[in-house]
Formats: C-alpha cells, sequence, structure tokens
C-alpha cells in the first residue's frame, strides 16, 4: 500500500559549502609562543676519568712491562677485569695529573718519588652501551722506582716533557738487567704496593700481550697512547 501524498519524504537537494572555520569547541586551543619544540636526546656527557700504567724495564725492549690490575667483584663496573689504575676526576682535583696521583696513591699506597711521570697522552672517548656510559680518559704512564734508585727528579719536571728525555737515561742501566732480574725486580715492585679493595692483583706484561687479556674497554688505546716502541704503526 502506498503512502498518501501528505506522508512521503521528498529529497532535499543539498548543496555542500567549504569549511571556512572550525566549528568552536575545535577553535579553543591556541599555539603558544612559549611553546617548547619536542627535543631528541642526544648522546650521552662524557664523564671524565684517568687512566695511568705504572711501568718498569726500559721502553722499547724486551724488559719493558706494565703492572695491570684485576679489579674486583666488588667493584660496581667492570668486574674481574684488567686495568691501569683508573677513577673519575673529582671536583676537588686541581687537573687529571693530580687527579692521576691521588688515584694512584689510593690503589697501591704510592707517591713520587716511587713513581715518575713517562709520558701524558692526549685525552680521548670511549663508548659503552652495555653500560650507557661515554668516558674521556686521560691517560698517563709512570715508572716504578725501588727506594734509592736514581731518577729524573719526580713527576712535576716530567709533566712539560722531560719524561721522556728521563726514561731513556733511567732505562739504560735497566735494559741491561736481562728477563730474570727484571722478573725479580717486578717482586720488590710489587710488594711496595698495597692494593686497595678495587684491586685483588697485580701483574706485569708487555705491552703485545694485552690484547690476549680479559681487560676494560679500549684499554689497548689507551696503553698506545702513553707508551713508545711497541707497536708497528709507530
Amino acid at each position: 500500500m502506498r503512502a498518501p501524498p501528505s506522508l512521503r519524504f521528498l529529497p532535499i537537494p543539498i548543496s555542500p559549502r567549504p569549511l571556512t572555520r572550525l566549528p568552536a569547541p575545535f577553535r579553543q586551543f591556541r599555539p603558544s609562543s612559549t611553546t617548547q619544540p619536542l627535543s631528541v636526546p642526544g648522546p650521552p656527557k662524557p664523564h671524565p676519568i684517568v687512566s695511568s700504567f705504572l711501568c718498569t724495564g726500559t721502553e722499547g725492549t724486551p724488559t719493558f712491562r706494565i703492572a695491570l690490575f684485576k679489579r674486583s667483584d666488588k667493584v660496581p663496573l667492570y668486574k674481574n677485569l684488567y686495568a691501569g689504575i683508573s677513577g673519575s676526576i673529582e671536583t676537588s682535583d686541581t687537573s687529571p695529573f693530580a687527579a692521576a696521583l691521588r688515584e694512584i696513591k689510593e690503589e697501591t699506597g704510592l707517591a713520587p718519588p716511587a713513581i715518575e711521570l713517562l709520558r701524558e697522552g692526549e685525552a680521548y672517548d670511549v663508548d659503552d652501551g652495555e653500560v650507557g656510559k661515554r668516558w674521556r680518559i686521560f691517560t698517563f704512564a709512570w715508572r716504578l722506582h725501588e727506594p734509592g734508585e736514581r731518577h729524573s727528579g719526580g713527576g712535576g719536571g716530567a709533566e712539560n716533557g722531560s719524561g721522556d728525555r728521563a726514561a731513556g737515561r733511567a732505562g739504560a742501566k735497566e735494559g741491561e738487567d736481562g728477563e730474570e732480574e727484571g722478573k725479580e725486580k717486578e717482586g720488590r715492585l710489587r710488594a711496595l704496593m698495597t692494593l686497595c679493595e678495587a684491586n685483588v692483583a697485580v701483574v706485569f706484561v708487555r705491552p703485545e700481550e694485552v690484547a690476549g687479556m680479559d681487560t676494560v674497554p679500549d684499554l689497548a688505546r689507551g696503553i698506545r697512547a702513553v707508551v713508545r716502541g711497541h707497536f708497528g704503526d709507530e
């Protein structure tokens, strides 16, 4: 049955109109001139540390050795790995050189004249994604001395470049000692150290042996920065 004419729905033509203004509820937000743009986090800021290598023997000869310290399982990072004497540069340290002296004293009990600066290397950065850290490492090489042993007069003069010349003079006789006497001297130098709880052992190794050891990241790079005569690219 058809609906009566009065009840029929007739189509009403609708002409589309362009939307010139947003409805009122959407006009409430206005960008502020102080709105901050989204920032993308950059790489972590480098954390400054020092790394010192205590040395004995004549640089560039088979008698030359570096003391590496095995870290204990009580330290927060790099447990049971070999490293130099390392630690953070504190706000109370007047320079990386001062921080290196402090760390050596704290971790071994040694201080000048038992140690003498051999060389200071250029700082470099190491990114360690496993621990989420970027380190800025200041490296130093130091010559170990037994009590009464002749040397150039302490680390202060070596800081401005006399360390290389002093190493050559001080190492002249040691180059004649031989392997056996070198090992005996290492034992005496080891006995002079008082290790703190951060380290459990110290070993004397040739620079070429470091690549085969379990070490903290990029330790070999730090050694290359301050040791001469043991790497083919020198």
